[in-house]
This record gives C-alpha cells, sequence and structure tokens, in this order.
C-alpha cells in the first residue's frame, strides 16, 4: 500500500516538474510577456471611454470626416474608396470642399493624406463582415489604439533583429509604457497609431532582408514604408533615415551589392508610394529637396551596381575620396539651395525640423511645434534616455563594421535631433528610446557577464568577480528601472478627451467643462446650415465636422493669407473686421476664453482671463495672432513687452497673472477683446471695469469696453460661458 502511495507521489512530482519546465520555456516566458505588454498597451489607450466615445484633439475629427467621405464616394467599400482617393489624378478640376476654409474650399484628397481613412474604412468592413454592428466613428476611434498596440509586436522583433530576443522583450515592455508614445496614440487620436508600428516594421524588414539577400522581404519593406506615407506626414523621416543608413554603409562598402540591390528594391516601392499619393506626387518624389537624399542614395547604388568591378579593383584611398567628394556636394547644394531661396519650398514645419533656428509664424504660433525642452524629455522617458545616449557612444565606434550597431546610432542620434527640434516630434524619439535603451542595457549586462567569465580569469586579464558583477548588475537595473516604474501611462491614460473638457487637460473630472459640446450642439439645431462660421483656425475641425457648418480656417493652416485675414479682423476695430467677415461672407462668430471668476464681498462675481498653461484661449492666442500679421502685442496686452503682467495678489505670496487689454486705441478697439469681454447674464463684471474702482488685490489698468455695434451675442455655452457665438449684423 505504502509502495502506491509512493508511486502517485512520484508521478504528482514529475507531472509537476514537467509543468514548471514547460512554464519556464524561454518561448513561453516570451509570449505572455509581449501578451500582457499588448495588453497594457491597447487598455491605456481604451480607458478614455470611461467618459464616454468622443474622437480626441483636432485632427482626428478631420480624419473621421476623411473615412466618411471615403465610404460615400467609396459605394461602401474599401476598394471603392481606395479608387476615389487615386482617381483624383484624373479629375480636372479638382473637386473643392467648401466646409473647409469658406468660402473658396478645400480639396480634400489633394491635401490630405489618405491612410487613416482608408485603415478605419477597412476595419468596419471587416466588422460587418463579421456581422458586428457598430458606427463609423467608433471604429475610427477605436482603429488608433489597436493599431498603435500593434507596435509592441514590431519593436519586439526589431529589437531581437537588432541584438537578440532579450532586446526585443524589453523594447516591447518600454514602448507598451511610453507616455510619449501614449499621449498622442490614445482612443480617439490620429494617424500616429498607424504610422509608427508600420515603421517599425520596415526597419526590421529591411535589416532582415538584408541579413537574408532577401529581395522579396525588401519589397515587404518598401510596402511597410509605403504605409506610413500613406498615413503620416513624418514619412519623411523613415524615407530618408534609409537613404542616410545605406548611403553611409556604402561608402565605407561600396563593393556590397547586396545592400545596394536591397536599398533599390526598398525605395523604389516607397517612392512610389510617395509618386502616386495625391498630397505628394512625383515632384515631391524626384524633384524636390526632401527627397533628395533617396533619390542620391538609388543614383548611388545604381553607379555601384554598374561601376562594381571597376570598384573592387579601387585603393582605399581612392574610394575615400569618392566619399568625401559625394559628402561635398550634398553639403555644397544644401548651403546653395538657402542661399538662393530654395528651401522656401519647403514646408515650415519640415525646415524647422532640419534647421530649428529657422521658424516661420506658421510653425511658432502652433503649440505641438515649440521646442522641448531636456527636461521634458528627461519627465517623458526617464532614466533610459541615457542608456540610449550610451548605446549610441558604443555603437558609433563600430558604424563601418556591423549594419545593426550602425542602425541602432543613427535612429538614436537622428530621432534625438528631429523631436529637440518639435515637441509633437517627440512622438518619434519613442520607439528609439524603447528599442536602442534597450540594446544598451543588454550590451552592459554581456560586457559585465563577460568581465566575470573563468575564461578571462583563467587567461589572467582583466576580471571581476561573479559577486560584483551581480552588483553591477542589480545597480544597472536600479538606474533603468524609473523607466518602467516612473511611467506616467497609468496616472493620465484615463485624461477625458479634450473636446469633452474644453481643451483643457486634468484626471479628476466631472463633466464641469462642457462648454463646447453645449456650443457645437446650439450651432448644430439653430445655426442655418447655409452659414459661414469664423473663429480661429484652432476650432475649425471641431465645428465643421461636429455641426456641418462651414469654416473659414482650421488645423491644417493651408491658407496663410486667410489666416491673416482673419487674425486682421479679430485684432482690428469692428468696422474693419466687418469689412473682412463680409468679403468672407460670414454671417456668425465664434470666439473661446476660459474666463475665470473670484467672488466679492456682494456675492457678484468678477471675471478674468488668466495667465495659465492650461487655460490657452483666444485672449492667450492673440499675441500668436498678432504674430500672423506682424504687429506688436504689447500695444494690445498690457505687460506684454516688459512681462509687468496685470495680476491678482490673493495674499500669502500668492499672485494670479492676468491677461487684460492695454490701455491703448488697439486694445480697446480690437474686436476680439470685445467679443471675449462683451457683458452676458453669466458674466456682468470684468476685473478691469473702471466703475468697481479700486478692487482690493487688483493691480493693472481701468477702463470700460465699448460694447459692439455690428455683432449680436446669440449664444453663451453652459455651463461655464467660456463659448460665444456672435450673428453678423446686417
Amino acid at each position: 500500500m505504502s509502495g502506491r502511495k509512493t508511486t502517485i507521489k512520484d508521478s504528482l512530482a514529475s507531472a509537476l516538474l514537467k509543468g514548471l519546465e514547460a512554464l519556464g520555456d524561454p518561448r513561453l516566458v516570451v509570449g505572455v510577456i509581449l501578451a500582457i505588454s499588448f495588453t497594457i498597451t491597447l487598455l491605456a489607450r481604451l480607458a478614455p471611454l470611461h467618459w464616454g466615445v468622443y474622437l480626441n484633439e483636432f485632427d482626428p475629427f478631420y480624419e473621421y470626416y476623411l473615412s466618411v467621405k471615403t465610404l460615400e464616394n467609396g459605394n461602401g467599400s474599401l476598394l471603392g474608396g481606395i479608387t476615389w482617393w487615386y482617381h483624383w489624378w484624373f479629375e480636372n478640376p479638382k473637386p473643392l470642399d467648401t466646409l473647409f476654409w469658406a468660402p473658396h474650399g478645400r480639396d480634400l484628397r489633394g491635401s490630405s493624406q489618405p491612410g487613416a481613412a482608408l485603415f478605419t474604412v477597412a476595419a468596419y468592413e471587416f466588422l460587418r463582415t463579421l456581422g458586428v454592428k457598430t458606427d463609423l466613428y467608433f471604429v475610427h476611434g477605436i482603429s488608433v489604439p489597436v493599431g498603435a498596440a500593434l507596435a509592441v509586436f514590431t519593436a519586439y522583433l526589431l529589437g531581437k533583429e537588432l541584438k537578440d530576443e532579450r532586446t526585443g522583450v524589453l523594447s516591447a515592455v518600454l514602448i507598451s509604457l511610453s507616455w510619449a508614445y501614449m499621449y498622442r496614440t490614445n482612443y480617439g487620436a490620429k494617424h500616429e497609431g498607424f504610422a509608427i508600428p508600420f515603421m517599425l516594421l520596415g526597419f526590421y524588414l529591411f535589416l532582415v532582408a538584408y541579413r537574408r539577400k532577401s529581395l522579396g522581404l525588401s519589397i515587404l519593406a518598401g510596402l511597410s514604408f509605403g504605409m506610413v506615407v500613406l498615413s503620416w506626414g513624418a514619412y519623411l523621416y523613415p524615407w530618408n533615415f534609409i537613404a542616410l543608413l545605406s548611403l553611409i554603409w556604402l561608402l565605407f562598402h561600396p563593393t556590397d551589392k547586396i545592400m545596394a540591390k536591397i536599398y533599390i528594391a526598398s525605395n523604389v516601392i516607397t517612392t512610389l508610394f510617395v509618386a502616386t499619393t495625391p498630397r505628394f506626387g512625383p515632384k515631391t518624389a524626384f524633384l524636390s529637396l526632401v527627397g533628395f537624399l533617396p533619390l542620391a542614395t538609388t543614383l548611388y547604388a545604381v553607379f555601384l551596381l554598374i561601376g562594381y568591378s571597376r570598384l573592387r579593383a579601387a585603393t582605399p584611398s581612392k574610394i575615400k575620396k569618392i566619399g568625401i567628394g559625394i559628402t561635398g556636394v550634398v553639403v555644397i547644394f544644401f548651403i546653395v539651395a538657402y542661399v538662393a531661396g530654395l528651401t522656401s519650398l519647403i514646408s515650415g514645419r519640415i525646415l524647422a525640423v532640419v534647421l530649428p533656428t529657422i521658424r516661420e509664424p506658421g510653425v511658432t504660433t502652433v503649440a505641438e511645434h515649440a521646442v522641448p525642452s531636456w527636461n521634458q524629455l528627461f519627465d517623458d522617458f526617464q532614466s533610459s534616455i541615457i542608456f540610449g545616449i550610451f548605446a549610441v557612444y558604443l555603437f558609433a565606434r563600430r558604424l563601418k563594421t556591423d549594419l545593426n550597431a550602425a542602425f541602432a546610432a543613427l535612429y538614436f542620434a537622428t530621432s534625438l535631433y528631429f523631436s529637440s527640434s518639435i515637441v509633437r516630434l517627440v512622438l518619434l524619439l519613442s520607439p528609439a528610446i524603447s528599442v536602442v535603451a534597450s540594446m544598451g542595457l543588454i550590451e552592459l549586462f554581456d560586457r559585465i557577464r563577460m568581465l566575470s567569465s573563468p575564461s578571462i580569469s583563467r587567461k589572467k586579464e582583466k576580471s571581476v568577480s561573479p559577486a560584483l558583477a551581480v552588483l553591477a548588475m542589480i545597480i544597472l537595473l536600479l538606474l533603468f528601472s524609473p523607466s518602467i516604474l516612473g511611467s506616467r501611462v497609468p496616472l493620465y491614460s484615463h485624461q477625458p478627451a479634450l473636446i469633452l473638457t474644453s481643451s483643457i487637460p486634468m484626471i479628476d473630472y466631472n463633466y464641469q467643462y462642457m462648454d463646447w459640446i453645449s456650443a457645437l450642439e446650439w450651432i448644430k439645431i439653430n445655426v442655418p446650415k447655409d452659414a459661414t462660421i469664423a473663429t480661429w483656425w484652432d476650432y475649425g475641425y471641431w465645428i465643421s465636422v461636429n455641426t456641418e457648418r462651414k469654416t473659414t480656417c482650421d488645423n491644417a493652416t493651408i491658407d496663410t493669407k486667410q489666416i491673416q485675414r482673419i487674425a486682421t479682423a479679430f485684432m482690428s476695430d469692428e468696422d474693419t473686421a466687418l469689412k473682412i467677415f463680409r468679403e468672407l461672407n460670414v454671417t456668425y462668430v465664434v470666439v473661446f476664453e476660459p474666463l475665470q471668476s473670484l467672488q466679492l464681498s456682494t456675492g457678484m462675481s468678477v471675471y478674468f482671463s488668466m495667465i495659465h498653461p492650461a487655460l490657452g484661449g483666444d485672449m492667450a492666442k492673440s499675441p500668436q495672432m498678432l504674430k500672423w500679421i506682424g504687429l506688436d502685442a504689447g500695444k494690445y496686452i498690457y505687460g506684454f513687452n516688459n512681462g509687468s503682467y496685470a495680476y491678482l495678489d490673493l495674499g500669502n505670496n500668492q499672485r494670479l497673472y492676468l491677461l487684460v487689454p492695454a490701455p491703448t486705441p488697439q486694445g480697446l478697439n480690437a474686436t476680439l477683446y470685445r467679443m471675449i469681454f462683451t457683458r452676458n447674464y453669466k458674466q456682468q463684471l470684468f476685473i478691469f471695469d473702471s466703475f468697481l474702482g479700486q478692487l482690493q488685490g487688483y493691480n493693472g489698468p481701468h477702463y470700460l469696453l465699448s460694447p459692439l455695434k455690428h455683432f449680436e451675442l446669440v449664444y453663451v455655452s453652459e455651463p461655464n460661458g467660456w463659448v460665444k457665438v456672435f450673428k453678423v449684423k446686417g
């Protein structure tokens, strides 16, 4: 009997050991980590659904509109939608949609990329095929988080290809917890959620194609980069980065026929996407400064293939001279182009990325085009950025001999440079840090392990004890851990959509800032369908897409002259504003200002505009409007030039700095300011009102703004009165 019990125990023990061995299988461990990372990435991006189904920011509303038009003009199918987009080449004149940039309208396909719309329609059609009943709005909002979560797998593949599986797994974990990536790819966000996974996949396929000498994989890499072209204006980065990597490698290895062939095959496909996309076309693909590097690298690769036999016999010094000559030609070309003014043919955003010192008003007046501080970069990435920089130092020394090392060093260095130029491109740095910082950490581990290896000791070379090696690894992990443990994703992932909070980013929300939602609903119900609404460009997409009413300008900022006319109207006297608005057929004007209040001892509230990074209404944006038209903001806003703003002293060394119109003819007559501070049933008193006398704690000018004569206030938003709608009087 006891023998039987022993047999059962042995069987259970054996089964348990086999189970533990199975759980310890490296493939299973990797699979579990990737599954958890994917789940975290997806759920974090879906968290805003807690507040309701709302698209986020501004551009996603326009991209949703493109999805609607793609479905409508494609007769409800993806294939029809693709046909509609590319039929643009055969249409003349090009159709214009007057819902945007009224009265002239906007060429939707000629000024937009189709990627986000096509991916949304594809997902919508797929769900319909499965019998899932849903609406396009929800599918458009959820497709970005799903696409963005796939970057976990492409980051893993790229990290694994560059070094090993450990690097791949750590890369996947880092990108799943990256706030810079999360911020622009959450529910209802825009195209980057499609572009980043395809970019990483393209990088992976390109490296594998070279290692395996496979033209087929290089074509797939080109197709992946093509998906980036369709989705993202920053497609210029992977397009030019692969060209730079290949050019440098071929300069050091001019007899490498494999690289020449792989690059040509990949770039031909990518360039074909650029040339056939209506927004770009052949001119961008073949005759632009932004496409110069890919074209030059392609020509050089073709030259190497044609002259292969001669180059094999060339001396290293001769090859070096050829490389220096090509580099010199490129540098001279750009210097001549800059002096000749050819760089003006490049959009302001691209020029600001390449040459950060050159910034036109169209760039400086957009918050997401600001230059990020190093503190901001460190706050986003924590200590991983240090490991990434160290990895560049390690791998740059192998630039000539190791393609993977060259890729890692150039990838991190170039993405860091470009993201340091414009804050919105910090997103570009996120996957680079995830992959390259992981490589740096694993490389350090390997070096420490090698130094503690018995074989090193036997050779009597410099070595460290195993205990010291373990201690060093623990210290490295502790230094690296803030990149994971300090992630802001858990804290900020459930922020409500900006349209729901009236552009105020916040976490603790109780639907107290529904002003834009209420204003848009009122416009949709009460404003005539043929009306044209003037507003500052920030809110154009919200109004046009949600109310189906025409607006004069929007977030695309594609017509500088019209933006300048709107800025002139807002910052001029009423008669000038009326003239400009009538020329544009404007019948309604919308302004936005998150006015704050202070209750007086009488029980009444006095209202004011406060300087605060989260309260950026039209008052705070007016200096940018003035910059567009070349006027001095110091003549419009009190204390603007010398920093001596008006303020409200709250005691205990607490001050609220305020934005109030300057007591000048320009400030007192600016139409925008008189609209913002129009008295209504919600806001009767303003802090600068002269009849209030010397309000305790207030330090600033006193005056009375004249009431409007050409514009009638017809709506004040609920619940705070932040959005005001004016009707233009006949």
